[in-house]
């Protein structure tokens, strides 16, 4: 009797320690947390990647060329992290574009009516919104009209975070 009350002990303690509560949805603690984020592409008009160092009239972030923002109730500007993240490869399935990614700035969209600036170049300002659900991005509105997700080729690659585009 002492081996079953054991077995069953030891059953309960794996199941409860191995779960974490995430939004209510618990999920095995082996499993990989995705994590929220905004991925970004820009291309110009024609269709080039305006992230993409060989591209002649890149953005570089460096130079001060992209500016991430938000401003608070006094008009103050708060710098948002972000990076330029690279083409990436799972298998033989490539996604051929630089994406302009931020953390910070989902973990700030509390809701679609908070505003977030990108500013690309001398010229180019953008009004960011963000719809966040579960920890996930899912619509981002560039001056009030919805982004468009960006379909990596071949068509059946599939990524865990949305990846959205931008054409200027």
């Amino acid at each position: 009797m002492k081996k079953v009350l054991l077995v069953f002990a030891l059953m309960f303690i794996i199941n409860v320690g191995c779960k974490k509560i995430i939004d209510t949805n618990p999920v095995c603690a082996c499993s990989p947390i995705q994590a929220s984020f905004l991925s970004l592409v820009i291309k110009d008009s024609s269709g080039a990647d305006l992230l993409n160092p060989a591209t002649p009239g890149y953005l570089n972030k460096e130079k001060g060329q992209i500016q991430l923002y938000a401003k608070d109730a006094n008009n103050a500007i708060k710098q948002i992290t972000f990076g330029i993240r690279q083409p990436f490869s799972y298998g033989s399935d490539k996604f051929i574009y630089y994406q302009l990614t931020s953390d910070e700035i989902s973990a700030l969209a509390k809701s679609i009516d908070q505003v977030f600036y990108l500013k690309l170049g001398d010229d180019k300002l953008l009004e960011l919104n963000l719809e966040v659900k579960n920890i996930k991005v899912e619509k981002l509105l560039v001056n009030k009209v919805a982004a468009p997700f960006e379909h990596p080729t071949p068509s059946n690659f599939t990524y865990v975070n949305e990846i959205f585009s931008l054409k200027l």
